[in-house]
């Protein structure tokens, strides 16, 4: 039973289920066929005494809390009672997702953690490559045509994201040996390069200063010693993936000419340091800093939030806030933004207690993620990728 909840699990981080529903594999979508199927092999599988323990961690806690605050703040919300609806159930299934998960990431044994962080990232990642060099089956004319690929990611970014995300958590549990701990990381530089995500190649970059300053250790070794030692092991990594990224952007080029133009090629060419990194002016209608703006005026001026949903609402917003720090302050207020400040410091402390200096990192990568995207928790690879590392903190626990 264990491995096809894994299987599911799997699918779930991979977004293969919806690329199986897209191509009409599966008929039905996977609301309504994947994750019941799941949550009932998972209720038949395991005893609901053990799963109560789920309920102490702090991860669950917060997404509780943001249920409830939706839910307080759907009464005065001017928004359709549809699109309210819709949030308020995905919060739920945020959370049911997260608990079965942090249950199975706890009570299973390494070797079946590691098969599934492992094969779900060969399957995200494996999809990426197979649609850049040939290409899935086309369910969608924007996406056949689209240049970045996404594999079953779908978007990019995305792709990008959940990958990172699997990696680092590959990373933890092969981290002693040096073998497979630089083919992961190859496979993560290699899959994340070809979405061309601005934000993917940060995390990576990020991983790799963070990982490689303290010995890619477990523990916290970073000292004046280790770091000196360790930055020249890093300035060498990276001058070694530079030349062999720009060897293969030039392959990329010859075969793929419309990575030689347009907005890909302007980014393909920023990545290898040929033109200069530009910050978004807020030129266009769809412009960051002219969402930045906007949202923080309307948090100006009523810093108590507006109510569920306000900045999902198209008849007046035509994007959403693409920051999820001013997602919590414009629809839910400043406390709950305070809290969600709150829920990162305590992470970071629980990072420093246990110790689990990778689960540092991956709350880095969530903090920087915030920046980026408007809802992180509905991202179902980041809410596996929490219970992962969630488990990590709590399998001594409970």
């Amino acid at each position: 039973m264990k491995y096809i909840l894994g299987v599911l699990l799997v699918l779930f981080a991979s977004y293969s289920d919806i690329f199986l529903y897209r191509i009409n594999i599966v008929p039905v979508a996977p609301a309504s066929f994947f994750i019941p199927l799941f949550m009932g092999l998972f209720i038949l599988n395991y005893s609901i005494k053990d799963f109560y323990s789920t309920f102490k961690s702090h991860s669950f806690k917060f997404l509780f809390f943001i249920i409830l605050i939706s839910i307080v703040y759907s009464s005065f919300s001017d928004a359709p009672i549809d699109v309210i609806t819709t949030e308020i159930g995905l919060n739920f299934m945020t959370l049911i997702l997260y608990s079965f998960s942090l249950h199975f990431f706890i009570v299973e044994s390494k070797q079946t953690v590691l098969l599934v962080l492992a094969t779900a990232l060969l399957v995200l990642g494996g999809s990426l490559l197979y649609d850049f060099f040939i290409g899935l089956p086309a369910y969608s004319k924007k996406l056949s045509e689209a240049v970045r690929k996404g594999g079953f990611g779908e978007n990019p970014n995305q792709a990008a994201s959940g990958i990172k995300f699997l990696a680092l958590g590959v990373l933890v549990l092969v981290n002693n040996n040096k073998k497979w701990r630089y083919i992961t990381i190859t496979f993560m530089l290699v899959t994340v390069f070809l979405t061309l995500s601005r934000g993917g190649m940060a995390s990576v970059i990020l991983i790799l200063v963070l990982g490689t300053m303290n010995d890619w250790s477990s523990k916290f070794l970073i000292k004046p010693k280790t770091v000196m030692i360790n930055s020249i092991k890093l300035g060498l990594l990276l001058s070694i993936l530079f030349i062999a990224l720009l060897s293969f952007s030039e392959v990329i080029k010859e075969n793929f000419p419309a990575f030689s133009r347009g907005a890909a090629g302007e980014r393909m060419d920023m990545f290898l340091g040929k033109s200069k990194v530009t910050i978004d002016e807020g030129g266009n209608s769809g412009g960051r800093a002219v969402v930045l703006m906007k949202y923080w005026n309307d948090f100006e001026q009523k810093p108590l939030g507006y109510g569920t949903s306000y900045t999902s609402d198209r008849r007046f917003n035509s994007l959403d806030t693409h920051n999820y720090f001013l997602y919590l302050a414009v629809n839910f207020g400043i406390v709950t933004l305070i809290i969600f400040l709150i829920y990162l410091g305590y992470s970071i402390k629980l990072a420093f207690e246990t110790p689990q200096f990778f689960y540092l990192i991956f709350i880095a990568l969530i903090t920087f993620e915030c920046f980026l995207a408007n809802n992180i928790w509905y991202t179902r690879t980041l809410i596996i990728s929490l219970a992962f590392f969630d488990s990590s903190v709590y399998r001594k626990k409970i």
